[in-house]
């Protein structure tokens, strides 16, 4: 009796203990389920703050733009798109205008905008989100369907009103060229996006890049004496136009130590000048736009007298060029306008110097592809212009 009382008690104990166990074992259960939830929401919401995580930047047009930390999506508006492709970042474009899309505009073939030969055969698959152009509003509707997480545009006017109709951020990159040019703002312009597309290594190798060659021009532009004076005619502007339309501080002349006569104007950017100031002038050298070049040659025929009063044209010293202004200012076709003047000009600098080869690496660098072919059998640029008593000639 005594022995079954004690097998009794220790049974007793051991039912105690184990249910003692087993609750524990189910709290256990329980801290651990809660514990797995906490880390699962913990976790969740950090990749939602971290997708949702934004900061303020104050964009070229001194802005103050609140856009998300990490853009994966972007629409590139007014011609800016030519600094996404600069920085190898069109994946990101979720969007494009009717503008980018044209094989042609208003006469004039989109080769000439050198980084489209970079994106010909992908812009189709992307959706147009309005007409684009120049002060042109994109579509908002069409915009906001394609979702992207931020905007660029080169137009001040026009970004807080995209961005109060979309709700989608805007940020505006300096307008480079319009209206005078430095080439810091195409370097300042470059490390901006570049941080903000996680691009900066590359920005930072186009600077590199950039410097190198303007350093190379103006070390094989060095020269004693007077400095040989120069006009460029026919120059683009939002369209192709004749010869009185010319650039002040127009930008392949500036590392080249050559005076450019329209300066004596101190005007900025583009203008349009009278032939009689073109007489009084008689510069050294004339070269012609090569977008601008038909009606050049239509107004030779019509006023053969005013060019033959000219001294470049009678020593035979008159060129062609790519149009480098085109949806505004193409910055590796500017370069090559810069190589191919200098290598005229200042013969000896630049003696050892391949053009073509050099023309074809710029745009490599540039765009990745070489679209040098392209864009000189679409311009008849660098060729030498020969006026006869009839019309003028390309040689």
């Amino acid at each position: 009796m005594k022995y079954w009382f004690l097998q009794k008690n220790l049974l007793q104990e051991y039912c105690f203990q184990l249910k003692g166990r087993t609750m524990q074992g189910a709290l256990r259960l329980k801290l651990g389920k809660f514990f797995l939830s906490c880390i699962f929401v913990i976790c969740f919401f950090g990749i939602s703050l971290a997708k949702n995580e934004t900061i303020k930047i104050t964009d070229q047009a001194g802005r103050e733009v609140v856009l998300p930390k990490k853009i994966e999506r972007i629409v590139a508006l007014h011609g800016t798109l030519r600094y996404v492709v600069y920085l190898k970042a069109f994946d990101k474009v979720v969007g494009i205008e009717g503008f980018e899309k044209q094989r042609s505009i208003q006469g004039n073939p989109a080769v000439g905008r050198a980084y489209w030969n970079a994106i010909a055969d992908r812009i189709d698959k992307l959706p147009v989100i309005g007409e684009g152009g120049p002060g042109k509003l994109p579509d908002f509707e069409k915009l906001i369907t394609v979702k992207p997480d931020v905007i660029f545009t080169h137009e001040p006017d026009l970004a807080d009103i995209i961005q109060k109709r979309t709700g989608i951020p805007v940020v505006v990159l300096a307008s480079i060229g319009t209206q005078g040019f430095k080439i810091e703002d195409v370097y300042e312009l470059l490390r901006f996006l570049g941080i903000l597309l996680n691009k900066e290594k590359r920005a930072e190798e186009l600077i590199h890049y950039l410097r190198a060659c303007i350093e190379d021009l103006k070390k094989r532009s060095e020269r004693n004496g007077r400095m040989p004076t120069v006009y460029v005619g026919a120059v683009s502007m939002r369209g192709h136009h004749g010869f009185t339309s010319t650039q002040a501080n127009y930008p392949p002349l500036l590392w080249l130590n050559l005076k450019n006569v329209v300066d004596e104007l101190g005007v900025k950017g583009h203008v349009f000048v009278d032939r009689e100031k073109l007489l009084l002038w008689n510069p050294d050298y004339i070269f012609i736009d090569a977008n601008g070049f038909s009606l050049v040659a239509d107004d030779y025929r019509k006023n053969k007298t005013f060019y033959q009063r000219l001294k470049a044209v009678k020593n035979e010293k008159v060129y062609t060029l790519l149009p480098f202004n085109f949806y505004r200012v193409n910055i590796e076709l500017m370069l090559i306008n810069s190589y191919f003047i200098g290598k005229t000009v200042h013969e000896r600098g630049f003696v050892d110097l391949n053009f073509e080869r050099k023309a074809r690496e710029i745009l490599k660098t540039f765009l990745g592809v070489d679209p040098y072919d392209n864009l000189v059998s679409t311009y008849p640029a660098f060729k030498k212009v020969k006026f006869t008593e009839r019309e003028i000639l390309l040689k």
